[in-house]
């Protein structure tokens, strides 16, 4: 499946927005690989300006109703960012909807930065950040 989702949060006193474009293989109804590319748009300029690439393992669970289904994920990942000192691991989770091909979530993401940050004044920054997204995939499919 294919997804489109935004993001937005604060970092070191700054707010952000990234855009994602995600692919996801469906290994099982209860597990999927997600590699998503993004950039992340900072409020400071372009200094804040990162690109890249998120990937993670969602284990799914799914309530199926009438027409849809309730879903929830949860799981780890890794950012791999442009410039590398923003390169982190996460945890992301998050609710969804689905209703046939085309489904609706939203959730939070949790990266720990691998690298100390500094800021424009050489002062260290906080090496955690929290981002919560809105996703709307389907439409298209890839079967293997």
């Amino acid at each position: 499946d294919l997804d489109i989702s935004g993001s937005s949060g604060n970092y070191n006193g700054r707010t952000y927005s990234e855009v994602h474009l995600g692919v996801n293989m469906n290994f099982t109804e209860w597990l999927t690989w997600r590699n998503a590319a993004f950039k992340r748009f900072g409020s400071g300029g372009t200094e804040d300006d990162i690109t890249g690439l998120d990937s993670s393992l969602r284990l799914v669970l799914s309530k199926p109703f009438s027409g849809g289904a309730f879903r929830f994920f949860l799981g780890p990942g890794y950012r791999w960012a442009d410039p590398s000192e923003k390169n982190a691991g996460f945890a992301e989770g998050g609710l969804g909807l689905s209703f046939g091909r085309f489904s609706v979530s939203a959730g939070a993401k949790y990266l720990k930065y691998d690298k100390i940050q500094y800021n424009s004044a050489g002062a260290e920054t906080k090496r955690d950040d929290l981002s919560y997204f809105l996703t709307l995939s389907g439409g298209a499919g890839l079967s293997f």
